[in-house]
C-alpha cells in the first residue's frame, strides 16, 4: 500500500471473512469503498490526528478491506488515541462492507477508489445527492477534499 507500508498485516482482531484467491479484483474494491464510505461516516464527528494521517493516504486496486483496516488502526494507536471506539467503528465498517457487498456490488466497485481524498469527494457528492447543495451535513472530523489536496501538495 502506498503511504502506509510501514504499518504493517491485518491482525487477528479484525479477520472475519479472510478473501481467497478466487476473489475478484471487483469484489475486493466494491468492499473496501464499502468499508471506507461507512468508516468516514462513523468517524464524522471525532477529531483527532489520526485523520489527518489517513487523509493522505492511498493504496492498490488488490488493497482488502481488512487490510487497510489494519493500516488505519496502526494510525490510531500510533497517534495514541482509545482504541476502543476507532474498534467499534472498524469492525461496524468491516461488518457493513460484507452485508452491502451482495446488493451493491456494482455501485461500489463503480465508485472504487486508491486514496482517501477521492473516497471524501464521494462522500461529498453522496451527501449532495441526500440532502440537496444546500442541506449537506457539516465536516466534522474530516478535512475538505481540497484542503487536503493543498496541504499534500505544499508537502511535496
Amino acid at each position: 500500500m502506498e503511504g502506509a507500508s510501514s504499518y504493517g498485516n491485518i491482525s487477528s482482531a479484525f479477520v472475519s471473512e479472510k478473501e481467497n484467491t478466487n476473489t475478484s479484483l471487483e469484489q475486493i474494491e466494491a468492499r473496501r469503498t464499502a468499508f471506507v464510505a461507512r468508516f468516514i461516516v462513523l468517524r464524522e464527528s471525532k477529531r483527532t490526528k489520526a485523520h489527518r494521517i489517513i487523509e493522505m493516504m492511498s493504496w492498490s486496486p488488490e488493497t482488502t478491506a481488512e487490510e487497510l483496516a489494519e493500516s488505519f488502526r496502526k494510525v490510531f494507536i500510533e497517534n495514541g488515541d482509545n482504541m476502543s471506539p476507532v474498534d467499534r467503528d472498524i469492525r461496524r465498517a468491516l461488518s457493513h462492507s460484507t452485508r452491502s457487498l451482495n446488493h451493491f456490488i456494482k455501485e461500489y466497485a463503480s465508485r472504487s477508489t486508491h486514496n482517501f481524498i477521492d473516497a471524501l469527494y464521494d462522500y461529498e457528492r453522496s451527501n449532495e445527492l441526500l440532502f440537496g447543495s444546500e442541506d449537506q451535513p457539516k465536516p466534522g472530523g474530516w478535512q475538505l477534499p481540497k484542503e487536503i489536496e493543498k496541504r499534500k501538495a505544499e508537502q511535496a
